[in-house]
């Protein structure tokens, strides 16, 4: 016994370190919860209570969250390239109204939405409508819709009479309410569960003829935002959205004989972020209580081999569950994810910690078999040793191992 006291006594300055490390790990993974936590916004709508007027409940304008996709065709843009052609192509403004994003699966990717899309256009836009007998709500399709065949008729609705408004400056004006479901064209899951997705809807010419020398859509920015339901999607916060023109270039003439074809495209998207704090509580949570018991195999007396070897086997089973909990939500993905590359981590610290352990147990034996008492106890001190260091070891080496994935991922 005054053997063992005396050996728990050299220990203690390990003990500190390992404590030391734990507590810088915490901090480092509660500051990088809450430097990735995103900021909800609210969506613009406000109510009023009848009984009360002037009693607002909810009234917070929504910031304009920018993603980048491709090259924006700016005001700038737009001025060459109406000089570059030999005619002055037909416009058209387009504004999209949001009311609600849901039923969002990210093993398609998919989502459903509803809202409101209303169009301006001018006389001569009208004059080629009357003259090819076309409907501004039926020339406009969403491109990335699923169930393409159904196109514009059963996800557009025009809502009052069928036919444009013509306003007091001469203008025409139609809006028309939209249901359906759309195809997340980019979806990057590499930080997950720390990850942003972009719903978008795109919007095109559905006329072969009507290319990109020939009409243009123009983003109604002023009009255009999110309603009051869009921030309602379980497990998601909305942090913006956009709206731009885009030249969408296909390389094909559609059989057309023109060569390839260019149409303009408007793409309405609402940027959501998952909660770094539910992600944090939910997948790293659990995973770091299983690798506690990792960093604490060695503190079991050397006696106790058989718990000391299962305990490994049992941690790498759990890994094994746990991390097909979470990717049955995911994709079939070509890349590693960050919670992927952290759970390699776990199991590379979970097979060192079996290796350690065998290696101990035999280090034990092997002790115990030397006759000489002063050599059996320079033997047990020397196991004592490394087993104390294997703590701190596997704290310092997880945090540098996270680190770096988490800057790489």
């Amino acid at each position: 016994m005054a053997e063992r006291d005396k050996r728990t006594l050299r220990i203690r300055p390990w003990n500190r370190l390992a404590l030391f490390l734990v507590g810088l790990s915490i901090l480092l993974m509660v500051a990088a919860v809450f430097s990735v936590q995103p900021r909800g916004h609210a969506t613009g709508d406000e109510l009023l209570l009848t009984s009360a007027p002037g009693s607002v409940l909810q009234q917070k304008p929504l910031s304009q969250g920018r993603l980048e996709r491709g090259v924006l065709l700016d005001r700038a843009a737009l001025r060459a390239d109406r000089e570059r052609l030999q005619h002055t192509p037909l416009t058209l403004k387009v504004g999209v109204y949001a009311m609600n994003n849901y039923a969002i699966n990210l093993q398609v990717p998919s989502f459903s939405s509803t809202g409101y899309v209303w169009f301006k256009w001018d006389q001569s836009v009208q004059d080629y409508f009357q003259a090819h007998g076309l409907k501004v709500w039926k020339v406009v399709a969403p491109m990335n819709l699923l169930d393409i065949p159904q196109a514009a008729d059963s996800v557009f609705q025009p809502i009052g009479e069928d036919r444009p408004l013509r306003m007091a400056d001469g203008s025409y004006y139609q809006i028309v309410s939209y249901k359906g479901e759309f195809f997340i064209d980019r979806a990057d899951f590499t930080q997950h569960p720390f990850t942003r997705v972009s719903l978008p809807i795109m919007l095109e010419p559905d006329d072969i003829e009507l290319s990109y020398g020939m009409l243009r859509l123009l983003p109604d920015l002023e009009g255009s935002g999110v309603g009051q339901f869009i921030d309602r999607s379980n497990g998601w916060i909305d942090i913006g959205w956009d709206l731009g023109e885009y030249r969408h270039h296909y390389a094909t003439d559609f059989g057309f004989g023109e060569g390839a074809s260019d149409y303009s495209q408007m793409v309405f998207q609402v940027v959501y972020a998952s909660s770094a704090w539910y992600s944090f509580w939910k997948l790293l949570v659990p995973l770091l209580t299983v690798m506690a018991m990792v960093v604490g195999a060695t503190k079991m007396d050397p006696e106790q081999w058989e718990v000391r070897l299962t305990l490994p086997v049992t941690v790498l089973l759990t890994l094994v569950f746990l991390q097909q909990g979470y990717s049955a939500d995911l994709p079939q993905l070509p890349y590693l994810t960050f919670i992927d590359e952290v759970y390699v981590v776990a199991y590379s610290l979970t097979i060192g910690s079996f290796l350690l352990m065998l290696w101990g147990c035999r280090r034990y034996y092997r002790a115990l078999q030397i006759p000489s008492e002063p050599e059996r106890q320079e033997a047990l001190r020397r196991l004592d040793l490394s087993d104390d260091a294997w703590p701190a070891a596997v704290i310092l080496v997880g945090i540098v191992a996270v680190t770096i994935c988490w800057f790489t991922a």
